[in-house]
């Protein structure tokens, strides 16, 4: 028995393996080959998890720096608490709760709230009058133009500085602060011939300055696309075209406020603009109560 690997004790009640079978060796290094493999498996899915969850944190950060590069204008609603008026409830938008744009605040006439111009605009489109106090008719009236004391009051407001400067004054003052400011963020002032950069207000004066070849050559592509508009759209008023992302035939008008419905499209509203006035050409299917603004339709047209 000795030679086969085995020994047998004088009582014969116990048999033991001998080690010095080569089959147990070769068993032995696998089984540490498997431990080292699950190991190291082990330190790659914690490094795996780690990756991950630095991924989250640079996405957490980059969503914190976007929500930082918010500009505000004498256009834009505002959190309440920047106001240090005791009676600001009086002016809160009915529907978000913002302090609308003294600029841009309306009555709804059939209930007395104040509403927004964006939150007016939702109710609209609903088109079932005033959901607000369920109204058949929805009715308001713009403050600046119709309400000129409480306009004056508005503005009057006082608020602090949004981007958490020592600065407070009247919301009138507000806009010419910020461009001041050095905590504040803006919009490059070539905005209109299409330069998207937002920055720190320090930053945004550097880039202008030193960006010239840039901004020149924004600008003649401005030019160049104006003039493409003017030759593709050579329509009089009440002239029809047909577009490939309508199935109705547009008429060529102009009119006061209305949206462009491009942005409802899959590449948005080609003047990513949201309002629009009346030296806007306006393109509308008035079956579908479709809208495109010119620069849609030089994309657009068949």
């Amino acid at each position: 028995m000795g030679s086969q690997g085995y020994y047998i004790k004088d009582n014969d009640t116990e048999v033991k393996e001998e080690i010095k079978n080569p089959e147990t060796k070769e068993t032995q290094n696998l089984n540490n080959e498997i431990k080292e493999t699950n190991k190291n498996n082990i330190i790659n899915d914690e490094n795996i998890i780690k990756d991950k969850e630095k991924e989250k944190e640079e996405e957490k950060e980059k969503e914190e720096e976007k929500e930082k590069l918010i500009v505000i204008t004498k256009y834009s609603s505002l959190n309440p608490d920047l106001f240090l008026d005791e009676y600001i409830k009086d002016y809160k938008c009915i529907k978000c709760g913002l302090i609308p744009s003294f600029e841009k605040a309306y009555e709804v006439i059939c209930c007395g709230n104040l509403i927004c111009q964006e939150c007016l605009n939702k109710i609209k489109e609903e088109k079932v009058g005033c959901s607000i106090c369920n109204a058949e008719e929805l009715k308001t009236r713009d403050i600046k133009k119709e309400n000129k004391i409480f306009y004056k009051s508005f503005k009057s407001l006082i608020i602090k500085c949004p981007y958490k400067c020592d600065w407070e004054g009247m919301w009138v003052d507000l806009e010419a602060h910020l461009y001041e400011c050095k905590f504040s963020y803006r919009e490059c002032k070539y905005k209109f011939i299409g330069c998207e950069f937002v920055d720190e207000n320090n930053k945004i004066k550097d880039h202008e300055s030193s960006n010239d070849k840039y901004h020149l050559y924004l600008a003649l592509k401005f030019i160049k696309d104006k003039n493409i508009v003017k030759k593709k759209i050579k329509f009089e008023l009440g002239e029809t075209c047909k577009t490939i992302c309508h199935p109705h035939i547009m008429t060529y008008m102009k009119s006061m406020s209305w949206r462009c419905d491009g942005r409802k499209l899959e590449n948005g509203c080609y003047s990513r603009e949201i309002y629009f006035s009346s030296d806007v050409a306006r393109f509308r299917c008035r079956d579908c109560d479709f809208d495109l603004c010119d620069k849609c339709i030089v994309h657009y047209i068949e």
